[in-house]
């Protein structure tokens, strides 16, 4: 998965020696913070917006295109372990505890997906008073066998597991953004900030791409994976 992006100088800057901007393909980041150079010299630094959660399951759809139906469950799962972090978080910045106190609380459940998950579950109690919707035992026993059996998994159950990842992230992520809006706005701010840190003193813009499981969604279509693969397929072939 690589991302598109264009020299906004050569675009706007009236540079009359510049060629047209053509776009840059950059390979995807952890960190969310993307630098590169035009062909004309001009240095460019963009923060994308989108959460992991999001990013991680666009990964998953672009395994399953390129045949790797093992990534792909791979990447669902940790766009779900991402979400789990993100309505934390949501909800506790909704609460007006500091970022700094959310940081460092949640150092110690980092590397326990299980503790995340207890998290998750008692939190959203506390904020609706019902137990949240769940990942399937199903799919849950399916997951393991791939992640920690070491199953080869078929594009079709790839597809379902994906699926249904989806099923579970989208109801939740439309009350997220009803109930926490302050905390949902708090934790794309400091995703933000956290990534432009290293260039306090360098202007850095922001870029926000579209992605199945997506916050910025107004349109209010929501396809389901497959429609979705269609889609994907026609970006990638572009490259």
């Amino acid at each position: 998965m690589r991302l598109p992006f264009t020299c906004m100088q050569c675009a706007f800057g009236g540079d009359a020696n510049s060629h047209p901007p053509y776009p840059k393909y950059v390979e995807l980041r952890d960190d969310g913070r993307y630098e590169f150079t035009c062909e004309n010299g001009h240095t460019t630094v963009t923060v994308l917006q989108e959460q992991k959660f999001e990013v991680l399951f666009d990964l998953g759809a672009y395994a399953i295109l390129d045949g790797y139906y093992r990534e792909a469950v791979a990447s669902f799962t940790s766009s779900l372990e991402r979400f789990y972090e993100f309505f934390i978080k949501a909800a506790l910045f909704e609460n007006d505890i500091s970022e700094v106190t959310i940081s460092n609380t949640w150092k110690q459940v980092s590397s326990q997906s299980e503790r995340q998950l207890g998290a998750f579950i008692f939190l959203y109690l506390k904020c609706f008073s019902e137990q949240p919707s769940l990942l399937g035992q199903n799919q849950i026993k399916f997951r393991n066998e791939v992640i920690h059996k070491g199953k080869i998994p078929s594009r079709d159950e790839a597809i379902k597991y994906g699926q249904e990842v989806l099923d579970t992230i989208r109801p939740i992520l439309h009350r997220v953004k009803s109930a926490f809006p302050q905390g949902v706005d708090k934790t794309v701010f400091e995703h933000l900030m956290n990534s432009r840190k290293a260039d306090e003193s360098q202007s850095v813009g922001t870029m926000s791409i579209g992605t199945i499981v997506s916050l910025n969604n107004g349109s209010g279509k929501e396809p389901s994976l497959e429609e979705a693969l269609s889609e994907k397929r026609w970006w990638r072939d572009r490259w």
